[in-house]
Formats: structure tokens, C-alpha cells, sequence
């Protein structure tokens, strides 16, 4: 189905609500996807495979613990809407020279909306690097493809994210957003209809509590 930008964020905020994400990070979450979905990337697709690793999941096994330049997880791995809202909060800790590891990070290619308004916000441009791919944020924010690079490469990997001199090579991203497949569709409506009823203890157990609270 195609859906506007403006309906897949508020289709995709609702479902992060529903899986349990704070309204703040649901917001973040909602962004994101609509991002991706503007560079012509499977936003919502994206983001339904994210949710389906954090439902029902503890904030605290998700969220990095904050280190000068190595983050990690307390659980398998960590979610890169998480890490992407705190890497954001904690610009500072990116210099030049300098980098900062994120360890097991699930579907890294959601942390290129972070990345993108890092570099925009600092008037310096970022790159994310996994194995298998490399981006780069120009000081406007625009996001360019590595050689050879897939986004949609890694499953849980580390991610560096620094400060980048100008890439050569690169091409831009940049696309008309695909239609949302009705099995995502779907999923993400089930979330968002979590968000309609009040949550009981049956309904917390799956997700309609605040499991995922950043206390915002």
C-alpha cells in the first residue's frame, strides 16, 4: 500500500507506542522511518523488524551504557532507535579524531536518521561504518551510499560512528518512498491498536505496557 510520509510516521509512532517505546522514543522511532522512507529505503519495514526484537523487552537490555568511545548493551543487543536518541544526546562525545563503537547493534541502518541530523545540527560530517557498509552524512545532513555498500547489511554488528573528511565515491541516497507491504502493514496496525485500550497485566505481558520507558 502507499502511504504518505506524513502517514507512515503516524502509523509507525502509534506501533513503537504500542510495542511499548515511551512516547518520546516513539516519536524518535516515528522519524526515523519516516526518514528512511523519504531516502526511498523500506522505512516501516525497517522499523516492524526492530520492534519485533524489542516487544515485550526491558528498556535497560536495549539501551548502550554510555562510555567515552565504546558503548554497549546489557542484552543480546542493543536497538539502534535507543542508541541513536542517546548518541544525539551525547554529541559532544564525538570529536574529530575520535570515535565512538557501537557494540551488537540490531538493524543498524536505523541509526542513519541520528547520523544524518548529527551532522546537520554540527555543520560537520558524520560517517557509519558496519561490515559490509559505509555512509556518510554530509554537513547538510544528505546521506551518501559507500562502493559496494548495502544498508540492509548486518543483522547485529558493531557500528562506528566519527567525524568524516569528505568521502570520494559515494553516491547519494536518495529515492521516492516504496509502498508499505500489507504484512507490515498489519503488524504495525496490531501494535498501534495496543495504544486504543487500556493496558491490563495480559496486555503489558505483550507489549502495551512501558516496558521500553526512557522515563520522557
Amino acid at each position: 500500500m502507499n502511504l504518505s510520509l506524513n502517514e507512515i510516521e503516524a502509523l509507525c509512532k502509534k506501533a513503537a507506542r504500542g510495542a511499548g517505546m515511551s512516547w518520546g522514543l516513539a516519536e524518535e522511532a516515528a522519524k526515523a522511518a519516516r526518514w528512511l522512507s523519504a531516502q526511498g529505503m523500506e522505512g516501516p519495514a525497517l522499523l516492524a523488524a526492530q520492534l519485533r526484537l524489542n516487544d515485550g523487552t526491558d528498556y535497560a537490555q536495549l539501551a548502550p551504557r554510555i562510555e567515552a568511545d565504546r558503548w554497549s548493551s546489557a542484552g543480546r543487543s542493543m536497538c539502534p532507535l535507543i542508541a541513536g536518541a542517546t548518541l544525539s544526546d551525547h554529541a559532544q562525545l564525538i570529536t574529530g579524531g575520535s570515535a565512538i563503537v557501537l557494540e551488537a547493534v540490531s538493524c543498524p541502518v536505523l541509526l542513519a536518521p541520528f547520523a544524518s541530523r548529527l551532522a546537520s545540527s554540527r555543520g560537520e560530517a558524520v560517517a557509519l561504518s558496519w561490515p559490509g557498509c559505509h555512509l556518510y552524512f554530509d554537513a547538510a545532513g544528505t546521506m551518501f551510499c559507500g562502493p559496494a555498500s548495502d544498508p540492509s547489511a548486518g543483522d547485529v554488528v558493531a557500528v562506528t560512528c566519527e567525524i568524516s573528511p569528505a568521502q570520494v565515491n559515494s553516491s547519494v541516497v536518495k529515492g521516492p518512498a516504496p509502498a508499505v507491504a500489507e504484512a507490515v502493514l498489519s503488524y504495525l496496525t496490531g501494535l498501534a491498536s495496543r495504544t486504543y485500550v487500556p493496558a491490563t497485566e495480559a496486555s503489558r505481558a505483550q507489549g502495551a505496557g512501558s516496558t521500553l520507558s526512557d522515563n520522557d
